[in-house]
């Protein structure tokens, strides 16, 4: 059951129905209830690995309160305690993600021919996350242990995020799970809103980016100049609107039971250097990161040295814990190498601006920056979506050795898989989505859509359907079953 299928349209359909006409006091029982069909759809063994990962860090955590010791430190017992579930949740985790490619590896050094399959269970990245998250606040002591399981496994396994996040923390989803909440039509409305503008940037403008994308990135050596420039852009395009659609669909069906979350992007790409990028993009794995590794190695309480090895162990880890290959870790080490030369080289820049006159928050100079960090960010996206780390370094050769901009004037950009009228589509469409991120920084659209009357609501809702229904990207060659993050 994917995202953009009917079956979870009906499915989320009947939950909500449900989870409003029964008693209230059946309302999170329904949602775990549904959390877990949702999951068995997946596969019935992947439930068992929920189940058991779930019981063991819920059990966990209970020991960890008990073991702590008086006057705020810690037992040695708790730290034992704490030390293995993370190391049992981490380690599972990268076992399956790498585990393919660890066997490759033996196989290549010693001459063998092992074979296993390692298949990922549903949503394993991010719920392995909430529950390290959990143990660690435990710990901390900033969150009671739970003390009813069931409770704590619909934290687990919340079907809206359990798939591609956010990655919630438990002190901001308990007292949403488990209090009343009553059926209002605006918030019904606005989460309908919320969810069909998700689907017109997955199926409108990031599925039809991917058209291009897949064919140059799987036929590289088909293609140089332009083309893989054009190509590289498309699928920061492509992976924006994809996972920000992912975000919208699954805030927006939380919405509907009255259950809100984090926003996960704060328009990125208007970013002045590589480190607001991150504070921008992801925003609830970029947070993880911070309070659960970068902060526990020290952060930049121990010397700048200290502190640029943290950030490169934190990218790193970063891009291995997006997929198995030189390339995600190459990706990672680059997002880190920018923030630690961005930082080294500050001073000397702003002395550079200074003796050459150019003020620091002029209109020329952000827009300056703007435009250095989203190249930099460019390249570091080509490795991120290469099939291997030969064909990126390829591409990028490739890139600068064949320049043919008449491409795009004589028509040869449209034989790629898509024509001039998609160009188009996807020009509007990125467009139309700045514009919506950067003024709801300014102004609170949500209340504006509340306030009108419920015709103009319903117009506006009709129009986006028939928007995602004219250029929605469907037909025998879409694949509905994966947005990018169901992979990681």
């Amino acid at each position: 059951m994917t995202y953009v299928s009917y079956v979870f349209v009906l499915f989320v359909g009947l939950t909500v129905f449900l989870y409003y006409i029964l008693p209230k006091c059946w309302q999170w029982k329904i949602l775990l209830g549904a959390s877990i069909i949702f999951y068995l759809s997946s596969g019935p063994f992947f439930v068992l690995y929920l189940l058991i990962f779930s019981a063991i860090s819920w059990y966990g955590a209970k020991k960890i309160e008990k073991y702590e010791a008086n006057g705020g430190q810690k037992s040695k017992l708790a730290i034992f305690i704490v030390s293995c579930l993370v190391i049992a949740n981490i380690g599972f985790l990268f076992s399956l993600k790498w585990g393919s490619m660890g066997l490759a590896l033996l196989n290549k050094i010693f001459h063998l021919q092992l074979a296993w399959q390692f298949i990922l269970p549903l949503g394993i990245s991010f719920f392995t996350f909430q529950n390290i998250s959990y143990l660690f606040d435990v710990y901390r002591g900033k969150q009671e242990a739970e003390k009813n399981f069931w409770h704590y496994l619909l934290y687990s396994c919340y079907f809206p995020y359990i798939v591609s996040g956010p990655i919630n923390r438990y002190e901001e989803m308990k007292n949403q799970f488990f209090i009343v909440h009553t059926y209002r039509t605006d918030t019904i409305y606005s989460s309908v809103l919320r969810i069909l503008w998700g689907y017109i940037k997955k199926m409108v403008i990031a599925d039809r980016a991917a058209i291009f994308v897949n064919q140059v990135f799987d036929y590289y050596y088909m293609y140089r100049g332009i083309y893989i420039v054009v190509a590289v852009l498309l699928f920061t395009l492509q992976l924006y609107m994809d996972f920000s659609g992912c975000m919208d669909i699954v805030i927006g069906v939380s919405n509907l039971f009255g259950i809100a979350m984090k926003e996960n992007f704060q328009a990125p790409f208007g970013a002045v250097t590589t480190a607001e990028f991150w504070r921008k993009w992801h925003v609830s794995l970029t947070s993880w990161f911070r309070d659960y590794l970068y902060i526990p190695l020290g952060g930049n309480q121990k010397g700048k040295a200290r502190k640029n090895l943290n950030i490169m162990i934190v990218f790193i880890f970063c891009g291995m814990w997006h997929g198995a290959g030189i390339t995600y870790i190459v990706w990672g080490f680059l997002n880190g190498l920018y923030q630690i030369v961005g930082e080294l080289t500050s001073g000397f820049r702003r002395t550079v601006c200074d003796i050459i006159g150019l003020k620091e928050n002029s209109w020329g100079t952000i827009w300056r920056k703007r435009l250095v960090t989203f190249t930099l960010g460019e390249f570091a996206w080509l490795f991120f979506r290469a099939n291997g780390i030969q064909e990126a370094f390829i591409m990028i050769k490739r890139c600068f050795t064949g320049w043919n901009p008449w491409i795009l004037s004589d028509g040869s950009i449209y034989q790629v898989g898509l024509g001039a009228l998609d160009f188009i589509i996807l020009i509007i469409g990125a467009i139309s989505v700045g514009w919506v991120s950067r003024v709801s920084k300014e102004k609170n659209l949500h209340h504006i859509f509340l306030q009108q009357s419920w015709l103009c609501q319903t117009i506006i809702i009709l129009f986006a359907l028939v928007i995602w229904y004219l250029f929605g990207i469907y037909g025998p060659g879409f694949n509905s079953n994966n947005f990018i993050y169901y992979n990681f």
